[in-house]
């Protein structure tokens, strides 16, 4: 598999139906008000972590591929920045629970290994 672009958006796909769900569970159920909505913020800076990580790459791989130098990038240290801002803003507001947050930030990238083991197996069906 050479292309990222269809694990990228399908990955993009799952996250956003998984946040319209927890959205709605926000709205329904009262009782677990915190977590759907600290699940639904980790999710989104996990889905933005994600898609940065993505374009990293890309920039990468185009530097080596013209066989040019790549600039200097502070990537990790932005994503993990992001991951810090975001369980920050969980911590100051109580709506918010910090183990859902946390555990949201770290699905989308995980939701990549079965997505991509999944367009493999397809695409050599």
């Amino acid at each position: 598999m050479d292309n990222m672009t269809p694990v990228i958006n399908i990955v993009t796909r799952v996250t956003v139906i998984i946040m319209a769900g927890l959205v709605m569970g926000w709205a329904l159920h009262h009782e677990t008000r915190a977590v759907t909505l600290g699940m639904t913020l980790g999710l989104l800076a996990g889905l933005v972590n994600f898609r940065y990580l993505a374009l990293k790459v890309r920039r990468v791989t185009a530097a080596v591929a013209k066989q040019g130098k790549s600039s200097f990038s502070l990537g990790f240290a932005t994503r993990i920045s992001f991951g810090i801002l975001v369980t920050m803003f969980s911590v100051k507001y109580e709506h918010f629970s910090l183990e859902a947050t946390i555990i949201g930030l770290f699905i989308p990238q995980l939701l990549a290994i079965p997505v991509g083991i999944y367009l493999g197996i397809k695409n050599k069906l």
